[in-house]
């Protein structure tokens, strides 16, 4: 066989035509083989004077990329903005729109892309998050250089006044930042007693206590309940100890429709960090135990594996409010889910006299009157608050109390 293909390409050496389509197929696997090197040799030419880094808005240097961008100022000249997803203090943040740009930073040339999808991904929901991307290539560059920028960007971030704890909603699919509310002190918050004291110095504590659950092998979570009448001022005591610990706040309404227990253990595991994870009004989700069944989609057993389950966050304080605890199921206010329980309720004369007070600064000589006018009775901090706000421009008649105090109902006996 082997002799046979030499005479062949013997016979084969002898013909012109045979002779000239060799060459011609040497010459071309010659090119091909050219042209395979040179794009590896410029594939590895880009690979050394280039470097790209690439953000989405999952993720926390994405946020410190755009604070970078605005404080340089560096793609001022783009023409085409759109506001992202990045809020600061001043207000919203704007950025280039989608598509290529480009800048000049310290002596390097700088390539710009802004990439956005309409979807979390083809399999994802219709209502999930739109996923934005920005591509960031250096000439001549080091990737430390842009993580350099990046925490530039975080700094200046950080560094801007800050009015009070940032709110994030879940969103179906992912947390949402609305933006900054005004912090609210301690002290504002009305109780008789000091409970509202003891819970900020349990959650301090806790925050600061990770080695200590580490060393005994804890979970690294704790969990409150507030309870309460309507009005009670539950919602003010979360704003008011995410304002004394410098913490956000996190809100999960796992009521709403469309949520199931997927979701819920998704919103859990990626709650910001730094944030109160708040569930209020969580007896509105669960009206009935039925073999798990609830109002929304989130079933009794998976909102129990969502608060202490094996994928639980650590480092995570959950505050949950109802105003009926009778109605709450013991598996889900026991200690590890709900570890301290407080209680807010109506308010007495003396600590209303202290709104008064705060209402009307320069009003002291009328502090006495309006406790006197209370005396034995209570009422929601909601009601004193409403009151004092009806009659702003009226101290006197703020202090009379007269119409806030329920006149008692006169009853006759009907003569035999």
């Amino acid at each position: 066989m082997f002799e046979t293909i030499l005479t062949y390409l013997a016979q084969g050496a002898g013909s012109d035509i045979f002779a000239g389509g060799t060459a011609l197929g040497l010459l071309g696997a010659s090119l091909a083989l050219g042209r395979g090197l040179l794009a590896s040799g410029w594939q590895a030419l880009l690979r050394r004077v280039m470097v790209t880094v690439t953000l989405d808005n999952r993720t926390a240097a994405y946020r410190g990329f755009y604070g970078w961008l605005t404080m340089t100022g560096v793609l001022a000249h783009a023409r085409r903005v759109r506001i992202t997803d990045v809020h600061s203090v001043a207000g919203e943040v704007y950025g280039p729109a989608p598509g290529l740009h480009w800048f000049w930073r310290e002596g390097r040339l700088c390539l710009f892309l802004r990439e956005r999808k309409d979807s979390a991904g083809r399999d994802g929901p219709a209502y999930a998050r739109p996923v934005e991307s920005v591509s960031l290539t250096l000439i001549f560059g080091r990737v430390a250089t842009i993580r350099r920028w990046i925490a530039e960007g975080q700094a200046h971030l950080a560094a801007q006044e800050r009015i009070g704890p940032e709110i994030h909603v879940f969103q179906d699919s992912y947390w949402e930042e609305l933006g900054q509310v005004t912090a609210r002190k301690v002290e504002t918050v009305l109780c008789d007693d000091d409970r509202i004291d003891r819970l900020v110095a349990d959650m301090r504590r806790f925050l600061g206590a990770r080695g200590w659950y580490a060393t005994r092998g804890i979970p690294w979570r704790r969990g409150y309940l507030l309870h309460g009448p309507p009005g009670t001022g539950k919602s003010s005591v979360i704003r008011a100890l995410a304002s004394e610990l410098g913490l956000d706040i996190a809100i999960l309404d796992i009521g709403r429709a469309g949520l199931g227990d997927e979701a819920l253990r998704q919103a859990m595991v990626t709650a910001p960090k730094g944030a109160i994870l708040a569930i209020e009004d969580i007896d509105a989700a669960f009206r009935q135990r039925k073999k798990g069944e609830a109002v929304s989609g989130v079933t009794f057993s998976g909102l129990l594996n969502a608060i202490d389950g094996v994928a639980a966050q650590e480092g995570r304080a959950l505050v949950m409010t109802t105003n009926h605890p009778d109605r709450l199921d013991p598996a889900l206010i026991r200690p590890g889910r709900a570890d301290m329980h407080v209680e807010l309720g109506l308010i007495g004369a003396g600590t209303a006299a202290r709104l008064f007070a705060r209402f009307f600064p320069d009003r002291p000589d009328l502090v006495p009157g309006f406790e006197a006018a209370l005396g034995a009775a209570r009422f929601t901090p909601a009601a004193l608050q409403g009151w004092l706000l009806a009659h702003a421009e009226d101290a006197e008649s703020a202090a009379s109390a007269e119409g806030l105090i329920p006149k008692p109902v006169k009853t006759t006996m009907a003569a035999e």
